[in-house]
């Protein structure tokens, strides 16, 4: 075992990969036979994107000259974009179905006594290692969350679109949006369902096209802009339902209080009933699903990038440099961001809303292949990232946005020492978990997709 850091602390948990079975539907596969992405089954996760829903999205490619929302001096034709008809989206299926109802302990013996802040739920990990590099991914419980008992609200995906194009997502789930959980998925699987149908429908892989900056703005702003429009229709046809089943869980969990004497049990009881009266005192709404996303598109000449919020996300330069490649959504207020279903859009009189300086959505386009890349909630950023400094000539604090070296170097020597690809997703979760001090004290969901092109 080498010296990274004080990274090799030994953890107690051990977690296992299995391969998950391949899926018969063209618009549901992961990479190929090379792919472990495995979801913790025993939190039941509904998938947030029903199947027969995510393949009737037809988004069409049709004139939008009026979302140049980003000023540059190309000036190339922009007229040809990714839009859909947001009416016939309420026509539609649900995009994200009605959640199962949160798992309410049948016996008293079933409540958990005791509680290891070091064990977190892993809700998703993704190992791949193929001719063209790796990539290891994961989803990770909080410790704040398994205090309070509420699972990992983070989600990530990992595709090939076509040889050559890899999309990488990252999304973290807002902490005060009732269904973040199912948000953040649903963030996922619609952007790898909507940049596939782009890169599809203008040929850009077939062809070998690096779009411009305002281009690829253009796309991915109308993509945001339909996934949000499908989370608020599915957030208005699934009111009355869930409204139903919160009344079912509020009748069973105080069924439950009934036959419970411990007073610990009791606490965790009433802070749950209070929970769900508060429910449905409040009809399920588009913020609900709060949620941000960060989006990374490597192609055979570059990368593409487009974020709504906060978070990281870099690289590793052909000069052995790392660098960031976004901006971060913060507001004034700590942890304040902006999610994919709040109205970033609504103000059409400038060109764009900005937040910390950058627009929504913020997009990069680099015309330089990575050897190794990163994205992560921003759970992650306090052991890998250079995030706050002091200016020595005005004394005021500042975010430098640096990637640290001093971490993902070692991570990097790390990652290709490993014996194979589902040591090396476990190695990544333990290191990030309890590798580091600060990594121990860290309370939010974590989610880090982490990758190295040969």
């Amino acid at each position: 075992m080498k010296n990274l850091l004080d990274f090799f602390r030994s953890s107690d948990k051990k977690d296992t990969i299995t391969t998950q079975p391949d899926d018969t539907q063209d618009n549901n596969k992961t990479l190929d036979s090379n792919t472990n992405t495995t979801p913790n089954d025993d939190k039941k996760d509904t998938a947030p994107i029903d199947t027969d829903d995510a393949q009737s999205i037809q988004a069409t490619v049709s004139s939008d000259s009026d979302k140049n929302a980003i000023s540059t001096d190309d000036s190339k034709n922009d007229t040809n974009t990714v839009t859909d008809d947001i009416q016939d989206i309420k026509d539609k299926d649900d995009a994200v179905p009605a959640t199962d109802k949160d798992t309410i302990p049948e016996t008293i013996e079933d409540i958990e006594p005791t509680i290891d802040v070091n064990a977190p739920d892993i809700r998703l990990k993704t190992s791949i290692e193929d001719e063209s590099g790796y990539v290891v991914g994961f989803s990770m419980q909080g410790r704040s969350h398994i205090v309070s008992g509420i699972g990992c609200q983070d989600y990530h995906a990992y595709e090939t679109i076509a040889p050559g194009w890899n999309l990488a997502i990252t999304s973290d789930g807002a902490g005060s949006a009732r269904e973040a959980e199912r948000g953040s998925k649903a963030n996922c699987e619609l952007a790898i369902r909507l940049v596939r149908q782009l890169i599809e429908s203008k040929k850009w892989a077939e062809n070998n096209y690096f779009p411009t900056e305002l281009e690829w703005y253009i796309e991915i702003r109308n993509i945001f802009e339909l996934i949000q429009a499908i989370i608020q229709s599915s957030a208005t046809k699934q009111a009355q339902s869930y409204a139903e089943n919160k009344k079912n869980e509020l009748a069973e969990a105080e069924e439950l209080l009934k036959n419970t004497t411990n007073d610990k049990q009791k606490s965790r009881l009433y802070n749950r009933i209070n929970n769900l009266k508060s429910d449905l005192e409040k009809p399920l709404e588009a913020r609900d699903f709060n949620a941000t996303l960060i989006l990374m598109l490597i192609t055979p000449q570059g990368m593409l990038t487009a974020h709504i919020g906060d978070g990281r996300m870099g690289y590793l330069d052909n000069n052995n440099n790392w660098k960031a490649l976004m901006t971060p959504h913060k507001g004034e207020e700590a942890s304040a961001t902006v999610f994919i279903p709040n109205n970033w859009n609504a103000q059409r009189e400038v060109p764009a809303f900005t937040m910390s300086g950058a627009y929504l959505p913020e997009v990069k386009v680099v015309k330089e292949k990575p050897k190794a890349f990163v994205l992560m909630s921003d759970g992650c950023e306090s052991i890998t990232w250079r995030f706050y400094a002091q200016d020595k000539q005005t004394g005021r604090y500042y975010d430098p946005n640096e990637p640290f070296a001093g971490f993902f170097n070692p991570l990097l020597d790390e990652m290709n020492d490993a014996a194979d690809k589902e040591a090396r997703v476990d190695r990544m979760i333990e290191i990030i978990n309890v590798g580091t001090t600060a990594g121990r004290q860290e309370q939010d969901d974590r989610t880090m997709i982490f990758g190295v092109l040969k």
